[in-house]
Order: structure tokens, then sequence, then C-alpha cells
């Protein structure tokens, strides 16, 4: 199955290697990779308190990862460390959390739906 590609010449941040490790877990899950087989497009990342930052570009597939933000994203996350450790581990649902307002959203809110099953830590 696929695999998340770090562009290169890149060392993650902390973010970047928590997100990486996930997402590897979930997209051994066929059921979760097909959510996201035919994505394309870019999402950021961003942990509020920190400002700590990732790009995650999405391309028929294959999935790139990528230190700080870009300039125009097809979605963009902004969350407090705690709210994402929550969503991550399965604690919190995600839509529950951006309706509540402890995530922050803007852009292709439907990517950032499709993106979710392969960010929360596979069972």
């Amino acid at each position: 199955m696929a695999e998340v590609k770090v562009k290169e010449g890149e060392e993650l941040n902390g973010l970047g290697k928590m997100l990486k490790e996930t997402i590897d877990k979930n997209l051994q899950d066929p059921k979760k990779y097909k959510s996201i087989e035919k994505l394309k497009g870019s999402v950021v990342i961003k942990e509020s308190t920190s400002g700590v930052a990732v790009t995650l570009h999405f391309k028929e597939g294959e999935i790139e990862i990528q230190n700080d933000a870009i300039e125009k994203p097809k979605a963009y996350q902004e969350a407090g460390f705690e709210t994402m450790a929550y969503i991550s581990s399965g604690q919190m649902n995600p839509t529950v959390a951006l309706l509540t307002g402890k995530v922050k959203a803007r852009g292709n809110l439907l990517m950032l739906m499709k993106i979710a099953p392969i960010m929360v830590v596979a069972d």
C-alpha cells in the first residue's frame, strides 16, 4: 500500500513525524486508503499554541509531507495541542471538534472530512 513521502531534503518537525507515522499505519487499511485515493490538493495542519505547521500534498493516492504551511492550500486546519491529541487518539470526533470551535478550518471542508479517517491512530 501507499506510504507518506517526506519532501526531498527535509527532516520533519515533531508534528510532521507524528502525522506521518499515524497516516502510514492507516494507509495499510484498504478502506482508509480508498478515502484519499482520488484526492488532489494540499492541506495545512497547524498546532496553534506553538505555530508549528506541516503541509500534506495529495495527488491521486500519493501523499507528500513537508514542514511549514504553504501559501494557498486547498484546506487549512488549526487546533491546540490538546485538541489534536484527543482527535488523533480517537477520543474526540473531528466533526464535533469543528462544530464546537476547538478546531478552526477553512477552505475545502469536504477534503478535511475525507482525510479525517487517516488522521486518527489506527486500532
